[in-house]
């Protein structure tokens, strides 16, 4: 059994699809769910978001009964040095791939990550995804939310493809 801590991004919460997703694999599992909530202050990114993402997912460590594996989305790239001090598996959605010093932090985590971005984020570097040794998963077209452009069934393909990967990386832990 693991924690699954959920922790979320500047304006996309725990109630977001990425998280329904998430939420759902780790249920149907038996694993233990573990969400953290927030609300970033003005001026966060001013004063440097580290230290309100890392007390808010330290609390959520406390909580965790299990060996805990954090699924971030974006904001939540802050949590990368701590993540890397406890060795922490982590599902990274959509990182904060524009800071190297978050990118050297997720590739100096020894533990199994998993990176999924969209080519269609601002975000998303393809050359510092490579650079963190991590696998990764790739959405061609996909926004910081991983929606992609055309019908609805597009974005629900793009919902599958990523929720096998996170099925595939927490049954390999």
């Amino acid at each position: 059994m693991i924690s699954g801590i959920l922790v979320p991004g500047r304006g996309y919460t725990i109630d977001g699809t990425l998280f329904d997703l998430a939420d759902a694999i780790l249920t149907a599992r038996g694993d233990e769910v573990v969400p953290v909530s927030w609300t970033p202050p003005e001026g966060l990114f001013q004063v440097g978001p580290e230290p309100f993402v890392r007390v808010h997912v330290a609390a959520a460590l406390h909580r965790a009964s299990a060996r805990p594996v954090l699924i971030a989305k974006s904001l939540g790239t802050y949590a990368a040095a701590l993540a890397a001090e406890r060795e922490l598996p982590v599902v990274w959605l959509t990182p904060v791939l524009t800071d190297p010093e978050l990118v050297a932090a997720i590739a100096a985590n020894p533990a199994p990550a998993l990176i999924v971005g969209g080519t269609a984020d601002r975000l998303w570097l393809p050359d510092a995804v490579r650079a963190t040794g991590k696998p990764f998963l790739e959405i061609p077209e996909g926004d910081h939310g991983l929606r992609v452009p055309g019908p609805v069934r597009a974005y629900t393909d793009v919902l599958g493809t990523v929720g096998t990967a996170v099925e595939e990386f927490l049954a390999a832990l």
